[in-house]
């Protein structure tokens, strides 16, 4: 008898057809109840590696064994008159149809309901982003934590979207700013919506490349819409892919695929922004969108490439930002977003960078963004960043205080005017109002380090360093060389006289690029006086002074600092005075330099709170009920 007639006789094929249909039915209802349960992915791959392996022996006992009336006997031992096998084949044949027929019920069952949030035919995954290259900070897991304290059932009430970054699916990994660039385009596009609450971009950016279940990241976004797609570009050809998906659900409500030339990419946005507006109308307003203005293509990708670089809030991408977007002016001289943005990157970077002295990097700030409010007079970003320059170029809060309170109003999603606005409260010791506006900046920007530490600096005036500790970590989860949460936690060590705490976070700071000589400085100082190296750290500080004098350090306002940690407030007082000379202001958060009666007995130290400017500082922070009796963040002082 040939191998393929004995396979027949002994039911082999019809044990494999059986065993196939069945694992296929068994694994669509698993895949149904695991994903209701909402069991990790790997129980399912576990099951379908057993079941392979499963085959493989019921092929193997089916040329064995033969089922006889007296129970399984080896097929050897089965003489011809006592084989049943015809009977078997029936009831394998019986089998087989109604396990055909439950599988066609579960195809058609398929069919009729709506596609799962796993599966996205209209756009790639994000498990397709490539990975980003060394020291870019969207690589950052998420916080999971965060997303933990929020039932999967109790979504947002009020209408609200966060935009993934789209993935580049062009041959030039190159291209990975513009596709990032088109998202971010998007996102702004909608926050112009009444009523709509858009995740801030630093959040939605760090899921790039992260293979996450839609439904996890909208409860860490705290939305319930997620708008995802791709962008491929080929010379002058353009396709981008969009998606809106119903967290809760994982419906897909609306997608489309865009073929256009490049020029029609600021449509292509407004077509995608449109379409989502009318998905989600039941709860916005009817107020029509106004349409981009579009820019010549090359300043737009040079403008796209440089706010991805602002973003990262790194020293020297801050500072390459600078050269991309006056390169994108140079291109389109008035290009107000190009303007806005390039009056960020000046305004951020004294907090990151001493590269700039802070005075010229404010003066050039406002330059900018005065130009890009000419051409624009409502442009959000550049209000935010003229509210900074009242603040830390000419001490006015007052002026500071109408500017962003004015862009808070127009734009109540801005992020960057909430943060802004919150960190003037911050400085003339209005807590309330600090905690208001940084924690709504934060509830906007669950995932941004900069929300966070902010955040955290109102948590240090009050006292609640626990608090403090808590939202450092987390934005070093987001981004482990964030140079503010770790300086929040140098201080907090500090202040809690740490010593084994502060050392390993003094480590941290040693041994990350990018940190500018005056922060590594104050960790080193503050070291030295936790071991109680009293001389060590008189000799950094009048080191740091002689250089300062003879002008090789710009950034004098660090070691005012460091001179009040160290109880040395003549040195702090002409360091101070230097800093008002160079137009230098970020010695107003009041951390360590809160009012005159500080030290009532030092000159340089009366000197400086006599200018008009430190003078306004102290009447504010009087009148909002900061004292000196307050405890001060100083060596051993404890929560």
């Amino acid at each position: 008898m040939s191998l393929f007639n004995e396979l027949k006789r002994r039911n082999v094929f019809r044990v494999g057809i059986a065993y196939v249909v069945a694992s296929w039915v068994f694994l669509q209802v698993a895949d149904l109840v695991l994903d209701a349960i909402n069991a990790p992915d790997w129980v399912l791959q576990t099951l379908m590696l057993l079941i392979g392996l499963g085959f493989i022996a019921a092929l193997i006992i089916a040329w064995a064994y033969e089922i006889t009336p007296e129970g399984i006997k080896r097929d050897r031992d089965v003489t011809p008159e006592d084989s049943i096998s015809h009977d078997t084949a029936n009831r394998l044949n019986r089998i087989t149809i109604g396990l055909v027929l439950a599988a066609l019920v579960i195809i058609v069952i398929d069919r009729l309901v709506p596609e799962r949030q796993s599966e996205h035919p209209a756009a790639p995954t994000p498990a397709q982003v490539q990975p980003e290259e060394p020291g870019s900070t969207n690589t950052a897991m998420p916080v999971v934590a965060q997303a933990s304290d929020t039932d999967p059932a109790a979504a947002p009430a009020e209408k609200s979207v966060a935009v993934l970054p789209f993935v580049n699916m062009s041959s030039d990994p190159e291209q990975e700013y513009f596709s990032d660039g088109i998202s971010e385009e998007i996102l702004n596009v909608l926050t112009r919506i009444p009523n709509l609450k858009v995740a801030a971009r630093t959040s939605s950016f760090q899921f790039k490349g992260q293979n996450q279940d839609i439904a996890d990241i909208a409860r860490q976004l705290k939305v319930n819409h997620i708008l995802e797609g791709s962008v491929r570009k080929a010379g002058d050809q353009l396709r981008i892919t969009a998606q809106l998906i119903e967290a809760g659900s994982g419906y897909h409500l609306w997608s489309d695929t865009f073929d256009r030339k490049l020029e029609d990419v600021f449509a292509i946005q407004d077509e995608i922004a449109n379409a989502i507006a009318g998905e989600l109308r039941a709860r916005l307003s009817e107020q029509p969108l106004e349409t981009s203005t579009p820019v010549d293509m090359q300043a737009y990708e040079l403008y796209l490439k440089g706010r991805s670089l602002v973003a990262t809030r790194r020293g020297e991408e801050l500072l390459e930002s600078i050269g991309v977007l006056k390169a994108a002016l140079q291109v389109a001289p008035d290009y107000a977003p190009a303007m806005a943005t390039l009056a960020k990157a000046y305004v951020v970077i004294p907090w990151f960078s001493a590269q700039i002295p802070t005075g010229t990097a404010r003066e050039e700030a406002r330059n900018w963004a005065s130009q890009a409010l000419q051409l624009e007079p409502d442009n959000t970003e550049a209000l935010s960043v003229m509210g900074i320059v009242y603040n830390e170029a000419d001490l006015d809060p007052a002026k500071a205080l109408e500017v962003l309170e004015a862009a808070v109003r127009a734009d109540p999603g801005s992020v960057v005017a909430q943060n802004f606005l919150g960190d003037i409260y911050t400085r003339i010791a209005d807590f309330d109002k600090a905690l208001m506006h940084e924690s709504k900046a934060a509830e906007l920007d669950p995932l941004g380090p900069v929300q966070l530490t902010d955040l955290a600096n109102v948590y240090v005036m009050l006292g609640a360093y626990d608090k403090v500790e808590e939202l450092a970590y987390r934005a070093l989860e987001l981004d482990p060389e964030f140079s503010h949460a770790l300086m929040h936690l140098a201080d907090l060590y500090f202040i809690q006289a740490d010593v084994q705490a502060h050392e390993s976070i003094a480590q941290r700071v040693e041994n990350t690029p990018g940190w500018n000589s005056t922060f590594k400085s104050r960790v080193q100082v503050q070291l030295m006086l936790l071991r109680g190296e009293y001389s060590q750290a008189t000799a950094a500080l009048k080191l740091q002074a002689e250089q300062a004098r003879r002008g090789e350090r710009g950034a004098v306002v660090g070691i005012a600092f460091q001179a009040v940690i160290a109880g040395n407030f003549d040195l702090a007082g002409e360091m101070l005075l230097r800093a008002l000379d160079n137009g230098d202001g970020t010695w107003n958060v009041p951390v360590w330099v809160r009012l005159p009666e500080q030290a009532p007995d030092s000159e340089p130290w009366q000197a400086f709170w006599r200018q008009p400017g430190p003078a306004r500082y102290a009447e504010l922070r009087r009148r909002n009920g900061l004292k000196v009796e307050t405890p001060m963040p100083t060596l051993g002082t404890r929560p």
